[in-house]
C-alpha cells in the first residue's frame, strides 16, 4: 500500500482516491504545548460525519450536612488502636534470626508499613472517597461489603504464592469483624436517600431527564471503587433502577505478582460482555474509569458524563469523542466552589491543541523520512533459498512465528512489546523496544531488543527483527524463513510434509526360503555331505512314529509343533538337532525312493511320477537300513494272503493304509475283520445292500482323513468328519493293504503341516541373518512372531509385540528430540515425534529396506500342497508383486522394535531403530540421559513450598530446575522461571506410556491384544489423571491467626490442611483460578463415586470423569513431574513407578490387569451392541439452559435414549450410551 500510494502521488496526484484517515487515539501529555496529534485535513468531512456534542455544566454543592458514615468512623478506631507488634510480618520477621535486628524490621515498625497494615489503609482511603462523592449510605455499604467478601473467601487448602499469607488473612479478618454495623440490604436505600450525596442526586436528576429512544450514555469516574458502588446505586435506586440497565467497566492488570486487594469489588469476569451488550443495546449506561477512554471500539453515545473534573486535556478530548451522536451532550460535574472559568479553559485547550498537532506533524515526517532510509537499508536473507525479511514485515513474520507455537488455553500467544524513552548515547528523544516471546520459546531465544530509533514505530519493527534473526539462527526458522515444522525423516531441517498414503500398496512378494534350500543341494551333491534330524511325533501315550529329514544346510533350532489330529487328540511333533553326515550318490538315490514311497501312500495323486529330486528327504531313523526299509514297505499285499500268514489282525503294528479296489482305491484306516456269519452293520452304514447280503469276510474300517492342514483346530463345521469317525465295511475281496504300516501314513499326512513350520523358521532365520544381523537376535521365536500377520493364521502373530513396540518407539523417539533438540519448544518435538511414528514413515522404511519380502499373509491349509522338487523350484517363477496393507508394514516394524526391546533390552532396541529409522540421530540411553540432565544443571530459586511437594510425591529432586519447570504454566510471565511445562510434559507422557505398556504386556497370563489396548486408554488417560491429581493429597500444619473472644486479643492457633500437586502450579491468568474453581466443584461432588468406582466399580467410570471436565493442565502437570522425576534419576524406571504407585497409577493399573474392571469406553460397547444397525448421537444445548447438554441416542430410526443434563458435549454421550445399553439389553 505505501509503496502503490506513494509512487501514484509523485505521478498523479490528482488520480489517487480519496482516502479519510481518522484517529481516536491523539498523543497527548499534560499541556497543550506537548501536543502531538490531532485531526486537522479533511476537517470539512470529518464534521459532516461526526456530530459535536453540547457541553454542559453541571453543578452540585457540598454536603457538610450529612451525618457521617458509620462504617468509616468504626473503621477509624480500629486502625488507630492497632499494636503494629501484633502484625504477623512483624512476627514472623522478628521470629526469623537473620531479620530480628535488621533495618527492615526497624523501618516496619516505624512507617507502619506491612501488608496489612496497608490494607486497611487503602480500605479507609477508598471508603472516604465514596463518603466524599456518593455519602455516607454509600461508605457505609462498600464498606461492610469488603468485610463480607473477606469473611466467606477463606481459602480450604489452596495455595497461590501471589496472594494473602494465612496469617495475614486471618489477622485482617478477626480485625475487620469488629466493626458493628449490620449488612445494608438493596431496600434499605429506600430509608437512607437522604444520606446520599447532592452530587449523586444531580447525576440523577440528569439521566432521567433524558428521554431519548434507544438512549446509551458513559459515565466517567476517577477511581475504581466509584465504579462499583455507583453502578450499582444505579441498579437498585428507585428513580434509575427501571430506567436504565447498568454495566461496569475498568482497566484489568495482569502484573505478576500482586497481592489480593480486600478493598477491591470489581469482579473483571463480570465485564467480559460489557461492550457487547453495549453495542447491542443489552446494556445502555456504563459506569466506567478511563481505561474505556481510548483503545476500545464502543458505539457513539447519546450522554457522556464526567463524574469528575477530567485529569487532563487527552482526557477532555477522548471522553468528548465518545459523545458524538446527533444531538449528543457531555457533561462536566464541577462543585459549586468551582472557578466558572474552567470551561473556557477546555475549549481554549482544544484550539491549542490544534496549533501544537500542526508543529509536531512536521517534525515528525522529518523524523520518519530519516527512518524510512535507514529501514530501505535493513534485510535479511537466505542465500540457499533467496528467501528475504525486511524491517517493514519483521513484526508478521513474528506474530506468524507466535501463531504456530503451542497453545493450550489461558496464555497469549503472541509477542510483548515494551520501549524504553530517554536520552541514550547523547541522542534525546531515543527510544529502545525490547521484544518478549511466549515462555514456551527457549531462554536463549526469547528476547530481543532494537537499536536507538525516535518513533515507537521503528524500534518495534526493528525488535521484531532482531527477535527473528535469532530465531533463524536457533533452528526455529526454516531457510524460506517460515516457522519450521519440525522432523522429516531423510533431513534433520527440512519441513513436514502432508503425509497421506493409500490404505494398500503394491510390494515383493514373500521370499520362498525352499528357493535357498533347492540351491543348496547343488554343493551338498558335490561335497556328498547333508545334515540330518530327526523327526518324531508324538502323542498322549508316546511315540507314533518317527523318521529323519535330510537337508542340504542347516535349518534354525525349531521349537515343537502341535499337529491337531482331530477334535479331541493333539499330537507333537519334535525336530532333533542336525548333524552332518556324508553319503553317497546311491543313498541319496534310496533316500528319494524312500521319500516317495512315504509321501505316495497319502499323496499319490498330487506327486510327479518318476520325479524324485525332492527338496526335502525322509529316511528311517537308521540311515543304514534304507534298503531294508525299502524292501519292506514298498508296494501292497492282497488280504487273502495276509490272511494266510495270520498277519490282518489289529495287533499287528505293520498294517497299513486299507485301499478299495472298487472305488478307485480310495485309503482307510484298519479297524478289524469280520465274517458273514456275524452281524453286519445296518443299512445305515456305509456298506451297500448287496454287500451286506452276501456271506465271506469283511473288513471294518475308518476314513481316513483329507485334511493336509494339521497346524489349526479342526473347524467347528467340519468337527465330527474327522479321523476315525464314520466307520464302515468293505469286501476283502475288492481291499488290498499297503506294505507301509500306518505309522508312517500317518506322518506322510503330517509332512505338508511339518515342512510349513520348517519353512517359516527358515524364512524367521534369513531375516536375521541378513537385514537384522546387527541386532543379533538370541531368541528367533520374537522374530517369528513379529513378521506372522494375523491373516496367516500362525500360532503366533505380531499383534501383541506391536503393542510393546508402539510404546517403545513413542519412548525412544520422544528421549531422542528432546535429549537433541534442546531450543525445541513443545509443538515441534510432538509434530517430529508424530512423523518419526506415524505409519508413512514406518511402511515407507519397511519397503525401503525390504522387509515386506518376509512378512506372512497367507495362511497354511494344505488344500494344494505337494512335493517340492529342487528342479521346479529353481525353475519356478514368482510373482514379483502382491498388495498388502500399509498398517501390516508398519505394524510388523514396530513388533520387531518390540521383539528387539524383549530379547535385549534398550541396547538392542536401538540398534533395530537404527536398521528401519537410520536417520534418526539414536543414541544410548545413558547419553540421552546426560545430556538432559547436563540442561538443568543451572540455578533457580527453590521455593521453600516446594519442600512440601517433594513430599507428597515422594520424591526428592537434585536439581531444583526440574520441579520448578514442571510446575510452571504458559501463562507465568514471572521470574525465577526457565520455561514452561510442556516439553517435560511431552517427555513424561512418553514415560507413563512406556510403564503402563510394558506392565500390561509382561502380565501373566499373558493379556489379549485387544485389552490391551483398551487398558491403556483406560489408564493413559487425562481424565483419570485429572482426577487423581485433584485427589492425592498431603495434610500440612499452617499456622492463623484468630480474635480470642475474652479479651480480644488476636492469637495463632494450629490446623491441618490438605495440600495438593495442582496447588503448586504456578500462573499468571485469572482465568485459570476461575477454571480450578469451577473444576474443584464438580470434583466434591463427584469425588465420593469416582472414588468408589475405581477401587470396586465393575468397569471404567467413563461417565464420571467425562462430567468432571478438568482442564487438561491437571493432567499435564502429573505428566511433567513424571518427565522431570525421569531425567532427574537418570532415567530410573523405578523411581517413575514409585511416584505413580503413590499417586495411585500402578494400583488402578493392577486392578484393571485383573480382568475384573469393563474396560469398553460405553460408545465403543454400543457400536458392538448394535452390531450393524445405523447409530447415531444428536448433541445440542439445552434451549432453556445454554450450559447444559442434550444428547439423544437412534439406532435405526428408533430413539433409545436421552439425556438431557450434560455438564459437556462428550459427557452427555457418553451418559446416553450407557443407558442406551442398558435399555438394549433389558430387552435382550
Amino acid at each position: 500500500m505505501q509503496d502503490f500510494y506513494h509512487s501514484r502521488d509523485v505521478v498523479d496526484q490528482g488520480q489517487l482516491p480519496s482516502i479519510l484517515g481518522l484517529t481516536a487515539s491523539p498523543i497527548i501529555k499534560n499541556k497543550a504545548g506537548n501536543l502531538d496529534r490531532s485531526p486537522k485535513l479533511h476537517r470539512d468531512e470529518l464534521l459532516r460525519y461526526v456530530y459535536i456534542p453540547e457541553l454542559i455544566p453541571i453543578i452540585y454543592s457540598s454536603f457538610n450536612e450529612l451525618t457521617r458514615s458509620q462504617a468509616l468512623n468504626s473503621l477509624g478506631r480500629i486502625r488507630a488502636s492497632l499494636n503494629v507488634e501484633e502484625d504477623p510480618w512483624i512476627i514472623a520477621l522478628r521470629s526469623d534470626e537473620s531479620t530480628r535486628e535488621s533495618a527492615e524490621l526497624r523501618k516496619a515498625i516505624l512507617d507502619h508499613k506491612t501488608y496489612c497494615q496497608h490494607q486497611l489503609k487503602s480500605l479507609n482511603r477508598k471508603g472516604e472517597i465514596i463518603y466524599q462523592e456518593l455519602g455516607s449510605f454509600a461508605a457505609d455499604w462498600y464498606i461492610c461489603t469488603c468485610v463480607q467478601r473477606l469473611q466467606s473467601n477463606i481459602p480450604d487448602g489452596f495455595i497461590d504464592f501471589d496472594s494473602l499469607p494465612v496469617k495475614e488473612n486471618a489477622y485482617l479478618r478477626s480485625q475487620l469483624s469488629r466493626i458493628q454495623l449490620s449488612p445494608l440490604s438493596d431496600s434499605a436505600l429506600l430509608l437512607h436517600e437522604s444520606d446520599l450525596s447532592p452530587k449523586f442526586h444531580m447525576l440523577v436528576d440528569f439521566l432521567v431527564e433524558q428521554e431519548i429512544a434507544n438512549f446509551t450514555g458513559l459515565v466517567f469516574v476517577k477511581t475504581r471503587v466509584e465504579v462499583s458502588v455507583l453502578a450499582h446505586l444505579l441498579s437498585i435506586y428507585f428513580r434509575t433502577r427501571d430506567a436504565f440497565t447498568v454495566s461496569t467497566f475498568v482497566g484489568s492488570s495482569n502484573a505478576s505478582g500482586q497481592r489480593a486487594d480486600i478493598s477491591e469489588l470489581v469482579d473483571l469476569k463480570l465485564q467480559k460482555e460489557t461492550l457487547a451488550d453495549f453495542r447491542s443495546g443489552q446494556k445502555n449506561l456504563v459506569v466506567a474509569t478511563a481505561a474505556l477512554e481510548e483503545g476500545i471500539d464502543i458505539s457513539a453515545c447519546n450522554v457522556v458524563v464526567c463524574f469528575e473534573k477530567p485529569p487532563s486535556l487527552k482526557s477532555f478530548i477522548q471522553r468528548r469523542g465518545r459523545a458524538r451522536k446527533l444531538e449528543s451532550k457531555f457533561v462536566l460535574m464541577l462543585s459549586a466552589n468551582e472557578d466558572p472559568k474552567v470551561i473556557r479553559t477546555w475549549q481554549q485547550l482544544e484550539k491549542d491543541m490544534q496549533q501544537a498537532y500542526l508543529d509536531d506533524m512536521r517534525l515528525l515526517r522529518e523524523i520518519q523520512a530519516i527512518e524510512e532510509m535507514e529501514e530501505a537499508d535493513m534485510e535479511f536473507s537466505v542465500e540457499s533459498t533467496g528467501a528475504k525479511m525486511t524491517l517493514a514485515d519483521s513484526i508478521s513474520h513474528l506474530n506468524h512465528f507466535c501463531a504456530t507455537l503451542p497453545n493450550r488455553g489461558f496464555a497469549i500467544s503472541k509477542p510483548l512489546f515494551a520501549f524504553n524513552h530517554g536520552t541514550y548515547e547523547g541522542v534525546d528523544r531515543s527510544i529502545v523496544a525490547k521484544v518478549t516471546l511466549p515462555i514456551s520459546v527457549d531462554s536463549s531465544m526469547r528476547e530481543a531488543s532494537s537499536a536507538l530509533w525516535q518513533t515507537e514505530k521503528y524500534a518495534k519493527r526493528h525488535a521484531a527483527f532482531e527477535a527473528y534473526i535469532k530465531l533463524y539462527r536457533g533452528g526455529l526458522i526454516s531457510d524460506n524463513l517460515l516457522p519450521f515444522q519440525g522432523y522429516q525423516e531423510g533431513d534433520t531441517n527440512p519441513e513436514i510434509i502432508d503425509e497421506k498414503i493409500a490404505s494398500v500398496i503394491e510390494v515383493s512378494e514373500q521370499i520362498d526360503p525352499w528357493y535357498v534350500v533347492a540351491a543348496e543341494w547343488q554343493t551338498a551333491e558335490e561335497n556328498e555331505t547333508c545334515f540330518e534330524a530327526t523327526v518324531t511325533i508324538y502323542d498322549g501315550n508316546g511315540v507314533i512314529a518317527a523318521m529323519q529329514i535330510l537337508l542340504p544346510c542347516l535349518i534354525p533350532s525349531t521349537p515343537p509343533v502341535g499337529l491337531h489330529w482331530n477334535e479331541s487328540s493333539l499330537f507333537t511333533a519334535v525336530i532333533g538337532t542336525q548333524k552332518r553326515i556324508s553319503y553317497s550318490r546311491a543313498d541319496m538315490h534310496r533316500a528319494a525312493q524312500v521319500t516317495s514311497t512315504l509321501l505316495s501312500s497319502v499323496f499319490s495323486q498330487r506327486m510327479t511320477k518318476e520325479k524324485l529330486d525332492f527338496i526335502t528327504l525322509f529316511v528311517p531313523p537308521l540311515f543304514e537300513e534304507i534298503q531294508t526299509w525299502l524292501d519292506n514297505h514298498r508296494g501292497t499285499n492282497k488280504v487273502q494272503m495276509m490272511m494266510e500268514n495270520n498277519l490282518l489282525s489289529c495287533a499287528n503294528p505293520g498294517i497299513g493304509l486299507v485301499h478299495d479296489l472298487s472305488k478307485s482305491g480310495v485309503a482307510f484306516i484298519f479297524n478289524g475283520i469280520q465274517d458273514g456269519s456275524n452281524d453286519l452293520p445296518e443299512p445305515s452304514s456305509s456298506a451297500t445292500e448287496g454287500e451286506q447280503s452276501e456271506t465271506g469276510l469283511y473288513l471294518t474300517v475308518s476314513k481316513f482323513p483329507k485334511r493336509a492342514d494339521f497346524l489349526h483346530e479342526v473347524p467347528n463345521q467340519n468337527r465330527g468328519q474327522t479321523v476315525t469317525r464314520g466307520t464302515r465295511v468293505l469286501r476283502a475281496q475288492d481291499c488290498e493293504i499297503d506294505r507301509l504300516p500306518f505309522k508312517y501314513s500317518c506322518f506322510a499326512v503330517l509332512v505338508p503341516s511339518i515342512l510349513h513350520h520348517i519353512s517359516v523358521h527358515l524364512l524367521t532365520r534369513h531375516l536375521c541373518d541378513t537385514l537384522l544381523s546387527s541386532v543379533d537376535f538370541a531368541d528367533l521365536s520374537l522374530v517369528r512372531t513379529a513378521i506372522s500377520s494375523t491373516a496367516a493364521r500362525e500360532s503366533v502373530n505380531y499383534q501383541r509385540q506391536e503393542f510393546l513396540g508402539d510404546s517403545v518407539l513413542k519412548f525412544f523417539a520422544s528421549l531422542t528430540l528432546m535429549s537433541t533438540h534442546l531450543q525445541w519448544h513443545e509443538g515441534l518435538l510432538s509434530r517430529s515425534k508424530d512423523h518419526i511414528v506415524s505409519n508413512f514413515s514406518l511402511q515407507k522404511a519397511a519397503v525401503e529396506h525390504g522387509l515386506d519380502k518376509y512378512i506372512i499373509t497367507r495362511p497354511f491349509t494344505g488344500k494344494k500342497w505337494r512335493p517340492a522338487y529342487v528342479s521346479e523350484v529353481l525353475g519356478r517363477k514368482l510373482p514379483e508383486n502382491r498388495r498388502l496393507s500399509t498398517k501390516t508394514l508398519a505394524d510388523v516394524v514396530e513388533a520387531l522394535i518390540g521383539g528387539s526391546m524383549l530379547d535385549g533390552g534398550y541396547e538392542k532396541a536401538l540398534s533395530c531403530l537404527r536398521i528401519f529409522l537410520p536417520d534418526v540421530p539414536w543414541s544410548p540411553v545413558a547419553q540421552m540421559q546426560h545430556v538432559l540432565n547436563s540442561s538443568y544443571r543451572f540455578s533457580l530459586h527453590f521455593p521453600p513450598q516446594f519442600s512440601h511437594l517433594e513430599t507428597l510425591i515422594g520424591y526428592n529432586f537434585n536439581l531444583k530446575a526440574l520441579p520448578i519447570e514442571a510446575l510452571t504454566h504458559s501463562s507465568y510471565l514471572g521470574p525465577n522461571t526457565s520455561s514452561s511445562y510442556e516439553r517435560l510434559e511431552f517427555l513424561g507422557d512418553a514415560v507413563l506410556d512406556n510403564i503402563v505398556a510394558s506392565t500390561a504386556y509382561a502380565h501373566e497370563p499373558p493379556i489379549p491384544t485387544h485389552t490391551l489396548h483398551l487398558i491403556r486408554t483406560a489408564v493413559v488417560n487425562g481424565h483419570f489423571l485429572a482426577f487423581l491429581c485433584l485427589l492425592h493429597s498431603t495434610s500440612v500444619t499452617r499456622v492463623e491467626m484468630t480474635t480470642n473472644n475474652t479479651d480480644n486479643s488476636v492469637v495463632p492457633i494450629e490446623t491441618q490442611k490438605p495440600l495438593h500437586i495442582w496447588m503448586f502450579m504456578r500462573y499468571l491468568s485469572p482465568e485459570i483460578r476461575r477454571a480450578q474453581n469451577a473444576c474443584l466443584a464438580r470434583f466434591e461432588s463427584l469425588r465420593e463415586r469416582v472414588v468408589e468406582c475405581l477401587a470396586h466399580g465393575n468397569s471404567v467410570p467413563w461417565a464420571l470423569l467425562t462430567r468432571l471436565d478438568a482442564p487438561k493442565f491437571f493432567s499435564d502437570i502429573i505428566e511433567a513431574l513424571l518427565g522431570a522425576i525421569f531425567i532427574d534419576s537418570h532415567s530410573s524406571t523405578g523411581a517413575c513407578e514409585a511416584f505413580l504407585e503413590k499417586l495411585g497409577v500402578m494400583g488402578y493399573l493392577r486392578r484393571v490387569m485383573s480382568g475384573d474392571v469393563g474396560l469398553y469406553h460405553p460408545k465403543e460397547e454400543l457400536g458392538q451392541l448394535v452390531d450393524t444397525e445405523q447409530l447415531r448421537y444428536e448433541s445440542s444445548t439445552d434451549e432453556s439452559d445454554r450450559a447444559k447438554f442434550v444428547c439423544v441416542v437412534w439406532v435405526g430410526e428408533r430413539e433409545v435414549a436421552r439425556v438431557g443434563d450434560g455438564s459437556n458435549r462428550i459427557e452427555a454421550e457418553t451418559r446416553a450410551a450407557e443407558e442406551a445399553i442398558r435399555v438394549l439389553k433389558s430387552e435382550r
